[in-house]
């Protein structure tokens, strides 16, 4: 019997015939597009009018553009959003300076380019629209001009005005009538509409004429590329920003060409020029993974700029008084010399030079422009805009003096060290008999021991120094937070190190008290306060695994290191009951019987016991290693270092060093003064009213900063264990300047992991008087301090 052959009709699952099945899918199709369409129909819009559209001759740039986006003008912003990014920071960053800097008035606002609104739209989130005296829209495509105009009508803003005419030519109603538009704008915007100027020069010239010299600034997002000199052969790298600025040849050459087939231009002359006519405020290099991340990165940057003439008044102040070092900014501190300047006395003069210095090196005549004043300080040239950059930025308690990021003993700094200071300064506190007046010289680590003295003393002067600049940047954070935030947004930050709306925070509230170094860093590091690990890693990392701002850093990646060496000994639960224990006689029975032994095992000792172990985990450098061991064991240091601790201090209410270590957080009843609400309400006093007490933060080596004071300038110095770190020759080098700039009868103070340190020769070779204040001696039960890590104290008087 033959086998019946299917017909040709049916398809081959022999359930429907193929015409049916073809309709089927065809219909079904229809169906996915119809629903899909709202969502396809923009980017569909998008993709003809970009690429496929023939946009014919034109004999003007208006024209052109109003032939290219008449087509896509209602889908522009809903197409937009992920290229052109950067748009929303750079408004939260202006609304917080207008907040900072009107002072209750309402200022106008031009922003130029605005196209749709969109801008102005989202900025009402930020400083609202009715806050303004009067807001102007410029732009010369005439289909984004009337977007914006029906967008503003829906929202009944009186106060917002559509120009549609060319940025160099453009007239403000009412403003221009009374002849009262130059120097009269308090802000100036652009959005991705400085690379879309075909004639930028007079455009920039034009906006800084407009700008009110006191309180007018620009705010710029866009994209870029950077020129092929590297930064670390700019003067200017700090003002360009260090992190993410240089472009490799293939993003140089691809973008630049690439845009300039839509009348894009970015070649760098364009921020170069931005840049030189303003100071720069703020700035971020970022990159947009637009599409496929990591494999297309178009560079981009948020900007804020202002007039020279803001900063005129701290740049004369410092011109004029450079031979006493008596430089007054707004906030009456006297900055001294950054390590870019000769001593104080010395004979270097420093001489105004009316000198203009391009990015190329090339010098022309300033006879119009305000902000190129230079100023050649020994064989340095150090460009108005560099010294205002960061060293006279607001009208607040401290300054940040400028350095030179692309500089090797900077460069090699990637992060902070120190999360938290490991010196108790409540022994500091008892020994130095600080008093009004009193200018101190103390290095920042995390800058925990600076406030603990400010908190204490009113009217110091305090100078702040580091080579890393990561640690001033935390110096800077933790001052800017003091001033501007509320005690309950302060202790998440600080006290539980989590912060997870710190990016918002940081753009919104403490960008204008941040210098733009600083303000780039943790814009960069926001996951420091609000961790972004995955789930997944965060399971494979386990201790490991970064979980708040205590886990950041050399101290953090110790503090993860140790929880997870806690945890193998087997005393993980036990070291907690500790951070809980109410009684000393407890917690004394708690060490004995459960974590001591496992501490002081052969593992444990062994693992601390070798050069790399202690710098990586502990940050203690060979030297300081050697140190150690040329009078004991490391087993008998250890003993001789937590025994006393352990048996004399409250690890659950007093002693917040090894709280922090165990619980990696502090608690309320536990935590340095700064975080206590009676500490954090003086310090907020201190940090906004600069007459009070006064920091100067120096990115440099104390032994530069010493060389730029004056003669006994100062009166007392805290080194902490620095001595310890050097060679011969770097220990008579920094105390002949210790000498120099300590005043007779001021000191030094400094711990060492030594009992005697083989440098209390240099300082008597010095014309200094040493006292040991305290000495560790083996086996006692008696803590020198709360941390009791050092073997001794010592006090060195100036004669």
């Amino acid at each position: 019997m033959q086998p019946i052959e299917p017909s040709s009709d049916v398809g081959a699952g022999g359930l429907l015939p193929r015409g049916y099945q073809l309709l089927i899918i065809t219909l079904f199709t229809l169906a996915l597009i119809i629903f899909f369409w709202k969502r396809l129909q923009p980017t569909l819009q998008f993709a003809y009018n970009c690429f496929l559209k023939p946009l014919g001759r034109h004999s003007s740039q208006q024209g052109r553009l109003d032939a290219f986006y008449e087509g896509q003008a209602a889908v522009y912003d809903s197409t937009r959003g992920g290229l052109l990014r950067g748009r929303k920071t750079m408004l939260r960053l202006c609304a917080a300076e207008l907040k900072q800097r009107t002072g209750g008035a309402k200022p106008i606002w031009v922003d130029l380019g605005g196209g749709t609104g969109w801008n102005i739209e989202q900025m009402d989130q930020f400083f609202g629209i009715s806050n303004f005296k009067r807001v102007y829209l410029v732009d010369l495509c005439r289909p984004l001009c009337k977007v914006a105009e029906q967008r503003f009508k829906a929202k009944g803003w009186k106060n917002v005005s559509v120009v549609c005419q060319d940025a160099l030519t453009f007239v403000l109603p009412e403003l221009a009538e009374a002849g009262l538009d130059h120097g009269r704008i308090d802000l100036v915007t652009m959005s991705y509409s400085l690379s879309m100027i075909e004639h930028y020069y007079p455009v920039v010239d034009r906006i800084a004429s407009l700008l009110n010299p006191q309180t007018g600034f620009v705010g710029v997002a866009d994209f870029y590329v950077s020129e092929a000199t590297k930064l670390n052969g700019r003067r200017d790298a700090e003002q360009a920003g260090v992190l993410g600025y240089e472009c490799n040849w293939f993003t140089r050459v691809f973008w630049q060409h690439w845009f300039e087939f839509d009348h894009v231009y970015l070649h760098h002359s364009r921020r170069s020029y931005l840049e030189h006519v303003f100071s720069t405020h703020k700035v971020l290099n970022c990159r947009n993974h637009f599409v496929l991340p990591y494999l297309v990165q178009i560079p981009y940057y948020v900007w804020l700029g202002r007039r020279a003439c803001q900063t005129d008044s701290s740049l004369a102040g410092l011109v004029a008084s450079i031979g006493s070092r008596s430089v007054s900014t707004h906030a009456g501190v006297s900055p001294p010399s950054s390590p870019d300047m000769p001593p104080a006395d010395s004979p270097e003069a420093l001489l105004p030079k009316r000198t203009l210095q391009l990015a190329n090196g090339v010098h022309i005549s300033t006879a119009n422009k305000p902000n190129s004043v230079a100023f050649n300080i020994g064989p340095r040239l150090i460009s108005q805009s560099a010294l205002s950059g960061n060293a006279f930025t607001a009208a607040r308690g401290w300054t940040r003096l400028p350095y030179q990021p692309t500089k090797p003993e900077h460069a090699q700094f990637s992060t902070y060290i120190y999360g938290f200071t490991w010196e108790d300064p409540r022994r500091d506190i008892e020994v130095l008999d600080l008093r009004n007046g009193d200018s101190v010289l103390v290095i920042t680590s995390a800058g925990d021991n600076v406030l603990a003295y400010a908190a204490h003393q009113s009217g110091l002067k305090i100078h702040c120094i580091d080579m890393n600049p990561c640690q001033n940047h935390l110096l800077e954070l933790k001052l800017a937070a003091l001033h501007s935030l509320d005690y309950s947004t302060f202790w998440r930050m600080f006290g539980l190190g989590h912060l997870s709306e710190f990016a918002t925070t940081l753009d919104s509230t403490l960008s204008p008290k941040l210098s733009s170094s600083a303000y780039q860093y943790w814009r960069s590091n926001t996951h420091a306060f609000a961790p972004c690990e995955s789930v997944l890693a965060g399971a494979a990392l386990g201790d490991l695994s970064h979980r708040n701002f205590y886990t950041t850093g050399y101290s953090g990646l110790a503090l993860r290191c140790l929880r997870a060496i806690v945890k193998l000994l087997g005393i993980h639960s036990a070291t907690q009951q500790l951070l809980t224990e109410s009684l000393l006689s407890e917690q004394i029975k708690l060490w004995s019987g459960k974590i001591r032994g496992r501490i002081f095992s052969n593992f444990a000792i062994r693992l601390l016991d070798n050069p790399v172990a202690m710098w990586q985990l502990l940050g203690v450098p060979i030297n300081q290693w050697n140190m150690l061991r040329s009078e004991g064991s490391m087993s008998q240091y250890v003993r001789d270092t937590l025994d006393p601790v352990a048996h004399s201090t409250m690890f659950a209410r007093d002693n917040y060093f090894y709280h922090l270590l165990f619980a990696r957080q502090y608690s309320p009843h536990c935590c340095p003064d700064y975080l206590t609400k009676d500490g954090f309400k003086r310090l907020q006093r201190v940090a906004r009213n600069g007459s009070e007490t006064t920091f100067q933060l120096h990115t440099a080596t104390i032994l530069n900063t010493l060389n730029g004071m004056r003669a006994g300038e100062l009166s007392k110095a805290v080194i902490m264990d620095h001595m310890d770190w050097f060679v011969p020759e770097d220990a008579r080098n920094e105390a002949k300047a210790l000498a120099r700039a300590i005043k007779p009868g001021g000191f030094v103070l400094w711990r060492s992991a030594a009992r005697v340190p083989w440098y209390i020769g240099v300082f008597k070779q010095y014309g200094f008087t040493v006292e040991a204040l305290d000495i560790r001696q083996p086996n006692s039960m008696t803590p020198l301090d709360r941390v009791n890590m050092y073997a001794s104290l010592y006090k060195a008087t100036r004669l």
